[in-house]
């Protein structure tokens, strides 16, 4: 492993966010839950090097993206976007143009390249990689063959195990996964959408997913059902080398009785 100060880089994902703090998904204060995750980035990993924001920053809300900027710039790092199904691409693109939080395509840094894909589908929840998509992937992995690379998007494209949420992978994952294994400097693929951690390895290339800033749902489970796990985000120390470490870190977790709030420790 190299010798030289590893990339520092969080995952957020799926802050569900609307024009109007409070609302809430599935009994969750989205707005509260991303708060909470907020401080404890910045309590355990601050100055990370920079954010990947991994899709469904807003619910159905294309208003919601000036929240999402203001949020988020307290962080004092850039923040690199890509959409989810409840997002607006086109939306997103304009309003998180310029600025330190803001859409991206293409990044590199650190002897590594990040790839920032864009797998929703209008009017649907499913996944699918467009044409355009996968020769940006491609592409990139041909000009950079020296740089260790990072896949982003948003959508599962294998199987998570649970049920429900495998009826909403990117539909041509296997398309993927094609391009991936002709170019062997490609070490992780990531992605948020499940609201849950996903942790697994093929042909070298870890797959990984990042729970969400708010509700979280129960793996392994044939309908959706909500997991008593708090929110939380993904961190990864990225070495120049191409050794990955990485984990998830959760806020604590609230407990509810008599009506009063208060947390426990984790």
């Amino acid at each position: 492993m190299s010798t030289a100060a590893p990339l520092r880089v969080i995952q957020i994902s799926d802050f569900h966010l609307k024009t109007q703090p409070g609302s809430r998904l599935w009994g969750v204060d989205v707005d509260a839950s991303l708060n909470a995750v907020l401080e404890r980035i910045q309590t355990r990993h601050p100055q990370p090097d920079f954010v990947l924001a991994t899709g469904d920053l807003v619910g159905d809300d294309p208003e919601a993206y000036d929240r999402v900027r203001q949020v988020l710039e307290p962080l004092k790092t850039p923040v690199y976007c890509l959409p989810g199904n409840h997002d607006f691409p086109a939306i997103m693109s304009r309003m998180l143009r310029d600025g330190r939080v803001r859409r991206e395509r293409h990044v590199v840094a650190g002897g590594w390249q990040f790839v920032l894909l864009d797998s929703s589908f209008p009017g649907v929840p499913d996944g699918h990689l467009a044409y355009g998509e996968l020769t940006l992937l491609d592409t990139v992995l041909a000009i950079h063959p020296e740089l260790h690379t990072m896949v982003c998007l948003h959508h599962n494209p294998v199987p998570s195990q649970t049920p429900w949420l495998d009826t909403m992978t990117v539909s041509n994952g296997d398309a993927l996964l094609a391009v991936l294994d002709r170019y062997p400097q490609v070490r992780a693929v990531v992605w948020g959408h499940i609201h849950a951690e996903f942790a697994d390895l093929r042909n070298s290339v870890h797959l990984l997913a990042a729970p969400a800033t708010c509700v979280q749902f129960k793996p392994r489970t044939p309908e959706p059902q909500v997991d008593d796990q708090p929110p939380g985000y993904r961190w990864f120390e990225l070495h120049a080398d191409g050794a990955l470490q990485t984990g998830v870190e959760r806020i604590e977790p609230v407990v509810r009785s008599n009506g009063l709030t208060r947390r426990i420790s984790a």
